[in-house]
């Protein structure tokens, strides 16, 4: 009887353990299909959202909501992802009447600007310790369409000729960054119609927060990023989906190409 009961023991033991896997396996399963259809749900409300400018408000058992957050409008702007070295940024200055479409007959009026870079607790003795290069595109006073650079490199000994900025671990826009520079720094900010500001990393083995801070006017819109989220109440699962999209700007090409806003 003892061996009997022991024999039990064992096979009731077994059986609970397989029976416990099973059920672990299956809701983990379920789980992992409801959260791929949550996914496709909040694409769906995402694709809705950019093609429409609303979105369905149930997809399936799911209830989808909506969000937009403007990009820039302010004279504090944050890139939303980090930067890889030689990825020119396009930071507008004038206002967008539509997409593709600049109001250039209302031009905003800036006195300096300010640039954040690096990721937190960088040094600048680090050979990856990123260099900032900005290029301003304006119309000068006498109606010539133009560019001033302005570039900065914290590490010392690099033979490029920028101007040297120290290590500088500060917060900004809710940010940690190990660098910062204003335009005045390296050279005298440009009188006339301000246009476009062009920023690029260089140097960096890995992508790299940026930011910038404009002063006088603040800075227009440059785009919005598009949020959708897909909630189910029965199960409890929820998916969130997000892109980010800019005004149309020129290749990095641009700035290494004869310019002329006439004929040549």
């Amino acid at each position: 009887m003892l061996i009997i009961l022991l024999i039990m023991a064992v096979a009731l033991t077994i059986g609970l353990s397989v029976v416990s896997r099973s059920v672990t396996d299956i809701r983990i399963s379920q789980e992992q299909e409801e959260s791929a259809r949550a996914f496709s749900a909040a694409e769906a409300g995402l694709e809705s959202l950019l093609a429409t400018g609303g979105a369905p408000g149930i997809v399936g058992d799911f209830t989808i909501t909506t969000d937009t957050k403007p990009l820039g409008d302010s004279s504090t702007f944050v890139f939303p992802k980090e930067i890889r070295a030689d990825d020119t940024q396009t930071v507008w200055l004038v206002d967008h009447l539509d997409e593709d479409t600049l109001d250039l007959d209302n031009p905003k009026s800036f006195t300096d600007f300010e640039f954040h870079w690096g990721n937190e607790n960088l040094s600048g003795n680090e050979d990856t310790a990123p260099a900032l290069e900005a290029v301003i595109i304006y119309k000068d006073l006498a109606g010539e369409y133009t560019t001033r650079r302005v570039a900065f490199d914290p590490k010392l000994g690099r033979s490029d000729g920028f101007t040297n900025v120290s290590d500088d671990d500060h917060s900004f826009s809710e940010k940690r960054f190990s660098f910062k520079a204003k335009f005045t720094d390296d050279r005298a900010f440009p009188s006339g119609s301000l246009y476009a500001l062009r920023i690029k990393l260089l140097y960096n083995d890995e992508p790299q927060v940026l930011g910038i801070e404009a002063f006088g006017d603040p800075l227009p819109l440059q785009g919005n990023c598009y949020a959708s989220t897909a909630a189910s109440e029965t199960t409890g699962i929820s998916r969130k989906v997000e892109q980010c999209q800019f005004y149309p700007s020129l290749s990095g090409m641009f700035d290494y190409v004869l310019y002329s806003g006439s004929s040549l």
